[in-house]
């Protein structure tokens, strides 16, 4: 069967809900996280939930990023494997541009209903682990955006309103700056050689701001990682309705490596990066060609996805349900294992967090690191990082190496906030590669 058949036919659930449900529930106070001086984050609360992907309709690697006013949609996807049906509801936040809750009220930021449920799920078809898929359009008949800034999705399962089980933020963009820019070899002292500086130039010919350098607020992002991401950059030069950023220090990242992959797509054939398949303990087990660390070799051009994953099966007409979960073993050879830090596999199929579930052991008969983890089958692009015992911050280059050539994406946010208003306003929005023009 289809997928649109198992969504509209026997297996799809509806759930109606009466307008006295709603209102009861719009009186009923949600606890949202982020509510307090903590910054609002894409979190997995339950162990059972996987596969969180949030895009914008049309574009499976595209950002979280609506433009205000217009029929464009973001489409939320997630796997619950408990092997039930559990009914979720959503909520949504408007935020600063921090990531910590606004003071506005739901009815000043959206339209409809503050808490609604998920109704598009669908169990999987022929996979040998279980699992529901949920799908969510934003926006739609139930929630209109009304404002620009930065939104926090939180999804909640009904039998528990005290924890959600997820949460994506997104991006309502109010159009009204033109970016342009370009990533280039970095020009300062110490940095050069591996690292990639991105000069760009804000035009605000179509606003009214009066003082740029406190009412504009400017943050970069690399791959869409937020957890390195610059902030509150400030422009070098201020003129003819230009805001010019180019900075020698503040716009810096190091350049990376490009990330490794491996294709599960076809479990009957070993595919790229992958050395055995096989069925054991009711699951399929995928193992990884042995990895050795890159840091002192020469760079290569390979094609990756900067860190994203695809799902994908090759003998499926619905990659959404008929995906098998599959356990991927991954192994990094090295001499003596690293003090003074723990090793991870990271990019989009860890959420671009270290945790326990993605940290790697040291082997010491096969010295060497392992981990596995469970996912759905698809492509997928992983780097190994390393993170210092009492500290959160995540390094990519010491063991994937780092260069000036490697191809990245650079995301630019605009955030602007006048003296007289009341939230951060989103009002520009570019992607730049630093290879690609």
């Amino acid at each position: 069967m289809s997928y649109q058949h198992y969504r509209s036919g026997f297996y799809f659930k509806i759930i109606s809900l009466s307008l006295a449900l709603q209102l009861f529930r719009l009186m009923a106070v949600a606890v949202i996280p982020g509510d307090g001086p903590t910054p609002m984050t894409n979190t997995v609360y339950r162990e059972n939930i996987h596969t969180v992907e949030f895009f914008r309709k049309g574009w499976e690697f595209s950002q979280p990023v609506l433009d205000l006013g217009t029929d464009q949609q973001l489409i939320l996807k997630f796997d619950e494997l408990s092997g039930e049906t559990t009914n979720f509801y959503y909520t949504i936040s408007h935020c600063d541009a921090a990531w910590n809750a606004s003071r506005l009220l739901p009815s000043e930021y959206m339209e409809g209903f503050t808490d609604n449920p998920i109704n598009d799920y669908a169990p999987s078809v022929n996979t040998t682990v279980k699992y529901t898929n949920y799908q969510l359009n934003l926006p739609n008949e139930q929630v209109k955006f009304l404002i620009s800034g930065n939104y926090l999705l939180s999804v909640f399962d009904e039998a528990n309103r005290a924890t959600p089980v997820l949460t994506r933020r997104f991006y309502v963009l109010e159009p009204l700056t033109d970016i342009r820019g370009e990533v280039k070899k970095s020009t300062f002292e110490g940095y050069k050689g591996r690292d990639q500086e991105i000069d760009f130039t804000i035009d605000y010919s179509h606003m009214n701001i009066l003082d740029p350098h406190t009412e504009v607020n400017v943050l970069l992002m690399q791959n869409s990682r937020a957890d390195n991401c610059l902030t509150r950059l400030k422009p070098m030069f201020v003129r003819d309705n230009q805001l010019i950023y180019d900075l020698s220090r503040e716009n810096i990242f190091p350049g990376g490596n490009e990330f490794r992959n491996f294709d599960s797509k076809d479990l009957r054939i070993n595919g790229l990066g992958v050395i055995n398949t096989e069925f054991a303990d009711q699951v399929y087990h995928v193992t990884l060609r042995p990895d050795q660390i890159r840091r002192t070799t020469d760079y290569l051009t390979e094609n990756d996805m900067n860190g994203r994953f695809l799902v994908k099966n090759n003998r499926a007409n619905d990659p959404d349900l008929e995906s098998d979960y599959i356990q991927v073993h991954f192994s990094l050879e090295m001499a003596e294992p690293l003090s003074g830090g723990r090793i991870y596999i990271f990019g989009g199929l860890s959420d671009w967090q270290c945790l326990p579930v993605n940290e790697m052991k040291w082997n010491y008969e096969l010295k060497r690191y392992e981990g596995a983890l469970s996912v759905k089958q698809g492509f997928y692009d992983y780097q190994y990082v390393y993170v210092s015992n009492g500290d959160n911050r995540i390094d990519n280059t010491l063991l994937e190496g780092s260069h000036v050539e490697t191809e990245n994406d650079y995301q630019i946010f605009v955030y602007y906030h006048s003296f007289s208003s009341r939230y951060d306003k989103l009002v520009g929005f570019r992607t730049i590669n630093s290879v690609k023009r």
